[in-house]
């Protein structure tokens, strides 16, 4: 086996090493969008690498050009000579680093729920279902892309997903279905917001879970702006009510599954004046019919019955409590993390995986 540097992705970091004597998994570090973390993980890796005298053979990082631990794997690529630079789909590292972590060396459905992640498309990725062994992966669903106005200041002023959900769901009538949320968010700040949306400025399309947990979070009430990461999605999971087995409507596609009938239920309970609560766990549990019926439908279509899931919105344990109930008694059986993080720490570990099999 070729000695493996893995660097993980950008704001959770632990970098992994793979060589004939096992893997090495390091401590987490923060963001390595900050220079004095940047610096203190590139010194560790230093020291681990000088430490065990290995010289890796591939070092590997994320496809997203613009992160800084692509930008340090160029850097070493540049050190270590010989070495070869592989860069791995962020969603892809997900999925095999659970396989890893549950001894899975055959072919899963494998579906990674996260806030982003750089698709092979250039796009935002985050809800996605793939077909997967260690080494490849075929993407079969998505959730529908959303626009995500305003870029990177969405994952903060968590209202714009709000809004984009809520405008793609209710079109021109967005205006007059949704009164109470333009007055709390404010009409001028909406309106212009729409005016991005529809012009098609600073707007990415995004499939995230995790921007979906932020607008259902906003549309509620229950957050407009997050002071930490996934603060929407954390407030969202703590105000879910127990012993609520109702769910919301949504629909597969294709490619593409679309959550907009699920967006114009919500409205209709909070007309209603529903408990916040109960909504809350009538969305959760929507989340997992999602997962439960197109791992169902890969299931019919391929044969396999071994779901592994992977990315940051799995920290959440209603939803996977949710989804151990659901596929308990089904004809698939569903593999979570054991060892390694679900969130982008242990991505270094499936970069390592994906990477000893190319």
């Amino acid at each position: 086996m070729r000695d493996i540097l893995a660097l993980g992705a950008e704001g959770k970091c632990a970098f992994s090493v793979l060589t004939n004597d096992g893997l090495y998994h390091g401590e987490p570090f923060g963001s390595l969008r900050e220079a004095a973390t940047l610096f203190a993980y590139e010194t560790a890796i230093h020291a681990y690498l000088k430490q065990n005298k290995i010289k890796p053979d591939l070092i590997v990082c994320d496809m997203h050009p613009d992160y800084s631990s692509t930008h340090l794997a160029e850097k070493l690529q540049k050190e270590y000579k010989n070495s070869e630079l592989v860069k791995i789909q962020h969603h892809q590292a997900h999925i095999a680093g659970a396989m890893w972590d549950n001894g899975l060396l055959e072919k899963v459905i494998g579906v990674a729920f996260d806030g982003t992640g750089y698709g092979t498309d250039g796009k935002s990725w985050g809800g996605e279902f793939m077909f997967a062994d260690t080494g490849k992966f075929d993407r079969r669903f998505h959730l529908e892309y959303v626009p995500v106005p305003g870029g990177d200041a969405a994952a903060k002023e968590i209202w714009r997903m709000g809004a984009a959900y809520l405008i793609g769901a209710f079109g021109d009538g967005f205006v007059t279905k949704n009164r109470r949320f333009r007055e709390r968010i404010g009409a001028k700040k909406v309106d212009m917001l729409k005016q991005m949306i529809n012009k098609g400025i600073n707007s990415p399309g995004s499939s995230g879970a995790g921007r979906l947990f932020d607008a259902v979070a906003s549309i509620l009430g229950i957050c407009d702006e997050a002071a930490f990461e996934a603060e929407g999605a954390i407030m969202l999971e703590k105000k879910a009510d127990a012993g609520i087995g109702e769910f919301y409507e949504f629909e597969i596609k294709e490619l593409e599954i679309s959550v907009e009938p699920m967006i114009r239920q919500i409205v209709d309970d909070i007309d209603k004046k529903l408990a916040p609560g109960v909504i809350s766990a009538k969305f959760h549990n929507t989340v997992g019919e999602v997962i439960f019926a197109a791992a169902s439908a890969m299931h019919e279509e391929s044969g396999l019955g071994k779901v592994v899931i992977s990315g940051g919105c799995f920290q959440n344990k209603y939803l996977v409590n949710y989804l151990e109930k659901r596929f308990n008694g089904s004809e698939m059986e569903l593999f979570k993390h054991k060892k390694f993080s679900t969130t982008d720490i242990g991505v270094s570990v499936g970069q390592a995986i994906v990477a000893a099999s190319i």
